[in-house]
């Protein structure tokens, strides 16, 4: 009896797992960050059994022996070398939120027209027709484009959208997420999340701009250049709508809370895995430190410090030896500097980044306030100074600022003054320090991490790829009706001819016992 109901608990196990699969994984999105995200939820998918054919921009020597790297060559030397791609990121920063939406939309297009035409893409459509893809997961901030494309060919497998971006907005035309333009700055829009007026105005006008743009430019400037390949392809709105679920790098403790769709599973800081151990050279640095700290200077991956041009570099230089005390660590990119550095200064070309947030001594993180790396930050308790650039490094700054856990400069304008005395105040100032483990301590406490969540979900999708329960009808809504503009202009329409009809009335009853009143007064006088 004992053995039988051993038998019964192991196959009820057994009948619970998913077996290995096979996902197709498509990563166009030509930006490392992105990829160095999308490669933790390849390897630890690889991990669970399952087998990964990578199409992408990017790709690595090593890497798992299932997980195969089909690379879409060339598309980063042809996209910078493109005169009409913008790639002045300090410029960027001027720019309004309305060109960096057109902006944003334009990337998209352009990446993709770049994609569909290198031999890695070929490859995809070289494939038998009836090859056996399980599912589509793909980083839908490149737009439908090659996913589309495999989508149809491969005979509609079940789709999910992850991206290593946090904007729910960027979400629209896949799971018809609500825009709530009074309560959340669009992630283009340098804002708080206490807008004034002419804020949430010009917040309306943005968020409106980009649903336009996603249902008039994207989706048909998609159309066209697939079906340029594969002139059977259904709409791409069609494939959007269709996507089981979205794995948003997201998380309500470290930013502006908004209501989620019930399809968007929120992972965010999926990338922050467990640290390594340092390299023996800045194991030894830390440990020379002295006992004010390390401070850790990196502004990420397209904001190159070897950039910035001279007079920023030697203002920064200035600060930092202004500042003996401290320790810095600087990614900086080239040799080559404008002048000899002060003994506590030590660059490198490359750091590892996460395991230095998690080390003690690392004090203070200066940084361009990308999203991984303002994540990374907060789970690892390190108080942030920020030189934001473009696109959402704003937002994500401001909210570090609104919480009590960073401070916010200008990389354009740096002065030399304002980065020592910044530098100070957070330094020793603990209240700094005191709200960013508090931080930290909220945003790692979840019942798994997010890398386990994700994983589940995929897995959760593969073993019901024919539910659309979590499937919302707003993705199909033109964007007219979803907003009940369809219901409030007549409404309001009504109300103005109410309140005109009672003015005339009004005015006509009036206007006759004045007549009326007239003569009298005329015969008494």
């Amino acid at each position: 009896m004992a053995s039988a109901a051993l038998l019964v608990l192991l196959l009820g196990c057994f009948s619970s797992v998913t077996l290995g699969a096979n996902i197709l994984y498509v990563n166009t999105v030509a930006s490392p960050s992105h990829f160095g995200w999308n490669r933790a939820l390849m390897y630890e998918l690889a991990s669970r059994g399952h087998n990964l054919t990578v199409f992408g921009v990017d790709s690595e020597p090593n890497p798992p022996p299932n997980v195969t790297f089909i690379v879409m060559e060339d598309v980063y030397k042809t996209l910078y070398s493109d005169p009409n791609m913008h790639t002045d990121f300090l410029e960027m920063s001027k720019i309004s939120p309305f060109s960096m939406t057109l902006l944003f939309n334009e990337f998209v297009v352009g990446v993709c027209e770049i994609v569909l035409k290198t031999e890695g893409a070929k490859r995809l459509q070289n494939y038998p027709p009836d090859f056996g893809f399980d599912l589509i997961i793909h980083d839908y901030l490149s737009g439908p484009c090659l996913a589309a494309l495999a989508h149809h060919r491969f005979g509609k497998p079940p789709v999910v959208a992850v991206t290593a971006y946090h904007g729910l907005s960027t979400t629209l035309s896949i799971t018809g997420a609500y825009q709530y333009s009074a309560l959340v700055p669009n992630h283009a829009y340098d804002a708080t999340e206490d807008m004034s007026y002419s804020q949430r105005f010009i917040n309306l006008l943005v968020n409106l701009e980009e649903e336009l743009l996603q249902r008039y430019a994207l989706i048909p400037d998609s159309n066209r250049l697939l079906r340029t390949i594969d002139p059977t392809l259904p709409d791409v709105a069609e494939f959007n709508a269709n996507t089981k679920l979205v794995l948003l790098n997201a998380n309500p403790i470290i930013q502006y809370t908004e209501p989620f769709m019930p399809n968007v599973i929120p992972v965010g800081g999926l990338q922050i895995i467990k640290p390594k151990p340092l390299p023996a050279d800045l194991a030894q640095l830390l440990e020379r430190a002295g006992p004010a700290g390390v401070i850790l200077f990196s502004l990420g991956t397209n904001v190159r410090s070897d950039s910035l041009g001279e007079a920023r570099i030697l203002a920064i230089i200035g600060a930092m030896e202004a500042l003996p005390e401290y320790t810095f660590l600087w990614k900086f990119e080239t040799e080559t500097l404008p002048r000899k550095l002060p003994a506590n200064v030590h660059v490198r070309k490359w750091l590892p980044q996460n395991d230095l947030l998690a080390q003690p001594a690392v004090r203070l993180f200066i940084t361009h306030s990308g999203l991984l790396s303002t994540q990374e930050a907060i789970w690892h308790g390190v108080p942030v100074i920020g030189f934001p650039v473009f696109a959402d490094q704003f937002k994500n700054i401001n909210y570090c600022m609104a919480r009590g856990v960073g401070r916010r400069l200008s990389i354009e304008h740096l002065n030399q003054q304002e980065l020592i005395d910044t530098i100070r105040e957070v330094m020793t100032n603990e209240s700094y320090r005191t709200n960013m483990k508090r931080m930290s301590s909220l945003f790692r406490d979840q019942p798994e991490h997010p890398l386990d969540r994700a994983v589940w979900w995929i897995e959760w999708v593969l073993r019901h790829p024919d539910s659309t329960e979590l499937l919302t009808h707003g993705s199909r809504l033109n964007w007219f009706v979803k907003y009940s503009y369809d219901v409030l202009i007549p409404l309001f329409a009504a109300i103005a001819l109410v309140c005109h009809g009672l003015f005339f009335l009004v005015r006509r009853l009036f206007c006759r016992r004045t007549v009326r009143k007239a003569p009298g007064k005329q015969k008494r006088s």
